[in-house]
């Protein structure tokens, strides 16, 4: 049906209406002529239908026949409408214009999306295949898909298998992560654990290796903790990769020196400037600074990504300026500082007690803290071992 009504619209056909005489008469002398007639309708004597061009310069002898004066209602499809704007010379290079370019724009890359990702970023994934060749705007039917799978494939460590699909315009790529619980560290090379702090023993497990320390005693950084010689039964040694958990407690300092003078950057305000991407076509709109903030706005259509974005790029402009903070506010910046660097030094460590000092001068404000920490200190270095000709 669609089919049927694309060609109509493509050779033209008018709906009439036809008044007086005989219907049936005439309907029948269409038929006997061969005249095709549809959504025939009658209402009050009156008979409304289509019929093709050719059809309608034929209907006067069935009209003149049957006494019915025919009346053209309206005219439809692209004849009549070139027609109407044959005055008008860009219509037809246009029209051309506009098929040539759907034909072109069918058979390119629009999208691509990716599925199946959790820890590796979609962003790395698509950036590894635009290396490759797979971006947008590049034809669909030029893509080596087998070599640019394996070559993806080798770039992407933390993949275990990959697979593209092209489907019209949208690439689809589907990838499958490596399993870590699945992945062996591959290192069963020998190694030892040594302190990675000054400290004092205070709990010491070995799980492999032997034990070369005691609880309670001193050890500098350096020092053996476990070692990744085995002596056997039969007084032989052999090598093996040490583990175990050694917790020390471990003096830290943590201080922080806060200025009363700043230099800063005052925000003046903020400019706007926009790219407008097309396939692999960019148009920035203005010199685009590289500090700019970036927002990429893709454009849908029934939930289909055409391949049309606008970058929206604000830029903020500052100018330098010199702060004098006040007393107050100096102790609260400082104390705020130091607090922070308590956070990202202790984050997975405990302590057991701290002794915090605060003290103003005269152009900053210092807060100092020392504190005795309770941390696993065993840090695995591999171990050298040299062959000896025998």
């Amino acid at each position: 049906m669609l089919v049927l009504r694309f060609f109509r619209f493509l050779f033209g056909f008018v709906s009439f209406t036809a008044t007086g005489g005989f219907p049936e008469r005439f309907i029948n002398l269409c038929r006997i002529n061969k005249i095709n007639l549809w959504n025939l309708r009658s209402e009050n004597a009156v008979i409304t239908a289509c019929t093709d061009c050719t059809g309608y310069r034929r209907i006067r002898s069935a009209s003149k026949k049957s006494g019915m004066r025919v009346r053209i209602k309206k005219k439809h499809g692209l004849p009549f409408f070139l027609n109407r704007h044959s005055h008008r010379a860009g219509i037809i290079p246009g029209i051309c214009f506009c098929a040539a370019l759907i034909c072109i724009l069918s058979t390119r890359i629009w999208s691509i999306d990716v599925t199946g990702n959790v820890r590796v970023p979609a962003e790395e994934i698509t950036g590894v295949f635009e290396e490759l060749g797979v971006k947008k705007g590049v034809s669909g039917g030029s893509i080596d898909i087998k070599s640019v799978e394996i070559e993806a494939l080798r770039r992407l460590p933390e993949i275990s298998w990959l697979n593209i699909n092209i489907d019209g315009s949208a690439a689809r790529i589907e990838v499958r992560e490596i399993n870590k619980t699945e992945v062996s560290d591959g290192d069963d090379a020998p190694s030892d654990i040594v302190a990675a702090r000054d400290g004092q023993i205070v709990i010491l497990r070995p799980f492999n290796g032997t034990q070369e320390q005691q609880i309670g005693n001193a050890v500098l950084k350096g020092d053996l903790l476990i070692s990744g010689i085995e002596e056997n039964k039969d007084l032989t040694v052999s090598f093996c990769r040490a583990s175990g958990y050694v917790v020390a407690r471990t003096g830290r300092r943590i201080s922080v020196e806060q200025p009363m003078r700043l230099s800063a950057e005052k925000m003046t305000g903020q400019r706007k400037k926009y790219i407008l991407d097309f396939l692999t076509f960019s148009i920035p709109f203005g010199k685009i600074s590289e500090n700019a903030y970036k927002e990429k706005k893709e454009l849908f259509i029934n939930g289909v990504t055409l391949p049309v974005s606008i970058t929206e790029c604000t830029e903020i402009l500052s100018e330098k300026a010199e702060i004098t903070l006040g007393s107050e506010q100096t102790q609260m910046l400082a104390v705020l500082r130091f607090f922070e660097s308590c956070t990202g030094e202790f984050g997975y460590l405990k302590t057991e007690s701290g002794v915090i000092t605060a003290n103003q001068g005269e152009n900053s404000f210092t807060v100092e803290g020392d504190f005795v920490c309770l941390e696993n200190i065993g840090r695995e270095i591999p171990m050298d071992i040299e062959e000896t000709p025998s």
